[in-house]
């Protein structure tokens, strides 16, 4: 069953990619509106986002049109599916929920971080890269690992600021990262 549902999820991708780029058009600086048009074509183009083109967009995705609240009931929709939450909701819901599932993983993070990948089993291993959207069900305990490690530093980075409604920045984290570097 996790195959089918990681399945459903990576097809949710493209439109959660479409509606990123969408919105990026509507940004009123042009450096960063390049930044995030450049970065969502090549996640397009099946290319893997290296962290820092992931860090040099952070700050977008709070008080601007692509914070939680402002994005468009079909981006929230396609996002929910990401994170296993039903996209058959009023998009005021579905904001709700996207916020506290986020918030649920950045708690699960800090306390990974806190207590460490090593005392995890290799079934825990597994399932926190499900939750965090990685198909883990052919991947090696130290596949596992090395690709929770890179998670957790992503998401000490993206906290390094205020954090509220960051699921679509998050979401791009899970397409895989290079160069600092998601597998």
């Amino acid at each position: 069953f996790l195959d089918a549902y990681d399945s459903i999820r990576r097809g949710s991708y493209p439109a959660v990619l479409r509606s990123l780029a969408l919105a990026a058009r509507s940004l009123p600086e042009p450096r960063p509106r390049h930044l995030l048009q450049q970065l969502c074509a090549q996640v397009q183009g099946g290319a893997r986002p290296h962290l820092a083109q992931l860090l040099a967009v952070r700050s977008l995705f709070s008080g601007s049109l692509l914070a939680l609240n402002e994005l468009r009931g079909e981006h929230v929709r396609a996002l929910s599916q990401v994170l296993f939450l039903t996209p058959h909701l009023p998009a005021f819901f579905l904001r709700h929920r996207l916020r506290s599932h986020v918030l649920e993983i950045r708690q699960l993070d800090q306390a990974l971080l806190q207590l460490g990948l090593g005392q995890l089993s290799e079934e825990e291993l597994r399932a926190a890269c499900y939750l965090r959207g990685l198909n883990s069900t052919h991947l090696g305990r130290a596949e596992c690992r090395a690709w929770l490690e890179q998670w957790l530093r992503l998401s000490c980075e993206l906290q390094g600021t205020s954090g509220r409604g960051r699921a679509p920045e998050a979401s791009l984290g899970n397409f895989g990262v290079t160069g600092g570097s998601f597998v």
